[in-house]
């Protein structure tokens, strides 16, 4: 019996994949053979299904205000409401960004130009490194120079650097004490210690295949092309990707759909980068942080300024000179003159304010001497000529001795107004160091600085995923924290130099992240409707169900149209069951709480982490429970059947969504499971890495 079941479902699988074969077999040869031609008309089917999606979303979502809205509950009613209108807006937003993506081939790779490549290691398996360094070690390109940076400074792994025969670079004694900017600042501290045309960043895991500079170098032949970003791939993730990992969706069709705007990502490793463009990015933003430490320190000394009171009228005149320096140097900053010259007019009045303080002084010295002179005090006479002798000497003197501090006000306000960053351990920060995710912040200001980007969707680098669901959680919070971070400290709907589309997909990627807040509302309001009979809805109706399937519907299928051929199915349902880290990314980053870089773990980790989904446990305990009351009343006639049938359907689609980050808390790998590196890591046939 047990056997004939099994050969039931082999039949229907082998059936099943038949079938699917023939009809894309059939689509396919109903398309044009030139792969452009074809691409052209695929995007012609999408804009077409994606304008009806719209208009059936916007008329479902007027009438949904003008019509439905149960004012009586409105604590239930409106947040429902919302909820669907941030939907309709990641909608539109979506559609925005697919409206037209681009298709590249490798171009025909230019001359032979330098290449740094960057493996980047903190506290990774030094075995682990070695293989990725290895790997490089083995690009397939001349003028090549691979650097292990290394911001665990272990002797290790400078011995391993060495058996390598590449390159090994830590930070210096100039960083002791100062901000150390994880990453970003490893980068940055190797490009003031390098100097190839071109790097290329690899994270301690992500092995670079042979081509890959190959491959996507030739792309440079633009002089504005800053980078060039390639997938991230996962050859370690065991079958059904149990934690979400795998990205097809963003490094293929999202990713396209962003380079047809020129707002490719720059994602942090896989990616060629150009050093003009860093350092250019570096000298740009060293004046522009200068500049605001100098505007920062006018705000606090004009404050200070205006509450220092003084009865001494040499006193009184120094503040007033300063005040009126103050507003002279403002702006001279607003009218877009030189930093120097800002400076110089605080320096010019500091200087004027000395003589006025110490030249008063002397002479009221002098007077006094002078009249205990008179009194018959020859001492006084004496020193009163020794003193006038000397005014020359003493003016000096006391000049060096003066300073903002001898009238009330910090040595950090009078620093702030310094040309230099000596809070810095290196003044040239290339990449951005406002975020955790420095590398999303870095190509935003490419793109502001106006640099092209470009995303090549060929697999050229295999990495690691996270192995467990701590350690994909911990990920993707920093992830979502770093990101929100961007928005809260650089805008793009207001960054200056971005184009109109440019600011729309930096803010698609971060708007997405609100999904928490309003994955919430969905996943209550079925528990809501069930136990308590309230309707969000004026009356659940065939109208209601006629607007709103034919929109659900058409989106299911404009999603799947993009992602034609890519698994996305465990990213949907992650992308609802992460609602509580999405939501507690943007609180901590509103609430400034302070983020540590942390790297993720390369080695699956062992404990219990149910605890970490304890949300979603409870939101699908009380939807099972809201399910089961929901029949019991439609059995003996106390509800609205298709109310009740609505809701039980939405709740058991909310669990068969959040089943996927429960079962994964429980996961374990099958027996004997080892990830294998891709084989040309090995290109003598071995099966481990040769150390010798």
């Amino acid at each position: 019996m047990e056997a004939n079941e099994e050969d039931n479902v082999k039949l229907m699988k082998n059936l099943t994949a038949w079938v699917k074969a023939r009809w894309e077999n059939d689509i396919l040869q109903i398309l044009p053979e030139d792969p452009d031609k074809r691409h052209a008309l695929r995007l012609k089917i999408f804009r077409i299904i994606a304008i009806v999606n719209l208009i059936l979303g916007l008329s479902y979502l007027i009438w949904r205000y003008t019509s439905t809205l149960n004012l009586s509950a409105w604590w239930f009613a409106i947040p429902l409401v919302i909820a669907e209108t941030y939907s309709l807006i990641d909608c539109f937003l979506f559609i925005f960004m697919m409206w037209k993506p681009l298709r590249r081939v490798s171009p025909v790779p230019i001359e032979d130009v330098p290449v740094d490549v960057f493996v980047t290691t903190y506290n990774e398996d030094i075995e682990l490194v070695e293989q990725t360094t290895a790997a490089a070690c083995r690009i397939d390109w001349n003028d090549l120079h691979v650097y292990i940076l290394d911001d665990g400074a272990r002797p290790d792994m400078k011995a391993a650097a060495d058996r390598l025969g590449c390159g090994y670079i830590t930070r210096g004694e100039e960083w002791a004490g100062k901000a150390r900017h994880a990453k970003a600042g490893n980068v940055n501290n190797a490009l003031m210690k390098t100097s190839g045309e071109f790097i290329l960043i690899l994270d301690a895991d992500q092995i670079p295949a042979p081509q890959i500079i190959n491959h996507t170098i030739g792309y440079f032949i633009d002089p504005k092309v800053a980078f060039v970003q390639t997938p991230q791939f996962f050859y370690n993730l065991p079958q059904g990707d149990p934690f979400g990992t795998d990205a097809p969706l963003f490094y293929g069709p999202i990713l396209q759909g962003k380079d047809g705007w020129d707002a490719a990502f720059f994602c942090g490793s896989n990616a060629i980068l150009r050093r003009e463009a860093l350092i250019q990015l570096g000298i740009t933003g060293y004046v522009q942080e200068v500049e605001k430490q100098m505007r920062r320190g006018l705000d606090h000394i004009e404050k200070d300024l205006a509450a220092i009171k003084s009865d001494i009228p040499e006193y009184q005149a120094a503040l007033q000179l300063l005040r009126k320096a103050v507003v002279q140097s403002r702006q001279s900053l607003n009218s877009g003159m030189p930093l120097e010259t800002a400076r110089s007019i605080i320096q010019q009045t500091l200087d004027q304010v000395r003589q006025v303080v110490t030249g008063e002084d002397i002479n009221a010295m002098v007077a006094d001497l002078r009249e205990l002179g008179i009194m018959g005090d020859q001492n006084a006479d004496e020193i009163s000529q020794n003193l006038i002798d000397q005014f020359s000497h003493g003016m000096e003197q006391l000049s060096q001795n003066f300073s903002l501090q001898s009238i009330g006000l910090s040595s950090e306000e009078e620093q702030s107004l310094a040309l230099t960053r000596d809070d810095e351990a290196i003044p040239i920060q290339s990449l951005a160091t406002i975020s955790i995710t420095e590398d999303m912040a870095t190509a935003m200001r490419l793109h502001a600085s106006g640099w092209h980007s470009i995303f090549h969707s060929e697999i050229l680098a295999y990495g690691l995923a996270p192995e467990d669901l701590g350690s994909t959680l911990s990920q993707r919070l920093r992830w979502a924290q770093g990101t929100i971070q961007v928005l809260l400290f650089e805008n793009p709907l207001f960054k200056k130099g971005l184009s109109i589309p440019q600011r729309i997909q930096y803010f698609t990627t971060m708007f997405s992240y609100f999904s928490g807040f309003f994955n919430l509302i969905y996943l209550i309001a079925p528990i809501v409707y069930l136990f308590s009979g309230i309707p969000p809805v004026n009356a659940w109706s065939v109208e209601f169900a006629w607007r709103l399937i034919p929109f659900l519907l058409l989106n299911k299928l404009m999603f799947r149209y993009v992602s034609w051929g890519i698994s996305v199915w465990r990213g949907e349902q992650y992308s609802l069951a992460l609602f509580p880290l999405w939501i507690q990314a943007v609180v901590s980053v509103v609430m400034r709480v302070k983020m540590v870089f942390v790297v993720t773990p390369k080695q699956r980790q062992s404990g219990n982490y149910l605890p970490l989904i304890w949300p979603q446990l409870l939101i699908a305990g009380l939807t099972i429970l809201a399910c089961v009351y929901g029949i019991y009343k439609l059995t003996i006639g106390l509800a609205n059947p298709i109310g009740i049938y609505v809701n039980i359907f939405w709740g058991c689609y909310n669990v068969w969504m959040l089943s996927a980050i429960i079962k994964a808390a429980v996961y374990k790998p099958p027996e004997n499971w080892s990830p294998k590196p891709p084989s040309f890591l090995f290109p003598n046939g071995e099966t481990t890495l040769n150390k010798n």
